[in-house]
């Protein structure tokens, strides 16, 4: 009997970003930039494996970033702000014993692997772009009493959330009291946090807990698998 694959993810989906270019394009600054060829060049080489980019949350400082994801690849090929993934061995069904045996770690982009039992978070992606004024006042030489407009977008930083140790419980029971063939249910329940790498911990956190249920009928030999949890609704 083959294994059943359960993954569960969470990330910023790309409807909620744009391409960083669109923050500046119709600005009157961006109107009169002095670089701006070399602009558009460096916001548009930030549009990684297309993604689209965000404020950062709550900040002032002009950082734009990024961890979405297209639904349903499952090539690897993209970033994760939050996922866990359980491997469930029919055929242990009302004998689950420990959680090493349901929740799996698989590898990251960078070829790196984390501990089984933890969750697993891909990278976020941070970029500093803003266009910054030189006043015709300040002491750079100049041909012209005119204000200088340069854009400026600095250099990508990549790093992950925390891959901390799930919190999980597993029972086993009988569903049907009749039965004489021992447990013939599983119930796994597993929450999980991760925060926004940059500014961990300070960060709010995408939250979701979960409750598997797994029963086994030992007379028909169907499997019903029940799945209900609760999330914080990150980021609304």
């Amino acid at each position: 009997m083959f294994p059943l694959s359960i993954k569960f993810q969470a990330f910023i989906p790309k409807s909620l970003g744009k391409p960083l270019l669109s923050y500046f394009e119709n600005t009157n600054r961006f109107r009169l930039l002095d670089n701006k060829e070399e602009f558009i060049r460096q916001l548009r080489s930030f549009n990684i494996q297309k993604h689209t980019w965000l404020p950062e949350p709550g900040s002032l400082s002009n950082y734009y970033a990024t961890d979405n994801v297209e639904m349903f690849h499952h090539h690897g090929e993209h970033s994760t702000r939050l996922a866990i993934n359980a491997e469930i061995d029919l055929t242990k069904i009302g004998n689950y014993s420990f959680k090493s045996e349901i929740f799996k770690h698989f590898s990251h982009l960078d070829g790196t692997m984390g501990n089984n039992n933890n969750q697993h978070s891909g990278s976020s992606h941070q970029v500093k772009a803003y266009i910054k004024r030189i006043p015709f006042y300040d002491d750079m030489p100049r041909a012209s009493g005119e204000d200088i407009y340069i854009g400026v977008c600095n250099e990508l930083h990549s790093d992950r959330s925390d891959e901390v140790p799930l919190d999980v419980s597993i029972n086993n029971s009988k569903k049907h009291s009749f039965s004489d063939e021992g447990n013939d249910t599983t119930t796994i329940k597993v929450s999980a946090s991760a925060g926004y790498p940059f500014a961990e911990p300070f960060s709010p956190n995408i939250d979701f807990e979960l409750e598997i249920e797994l029963f086994k009928n030992l007379t028909n030999k169907p499997i019903d698998i029940q799945v209900k949890g609760v999330h914080n609704n990150f980021p609304a």
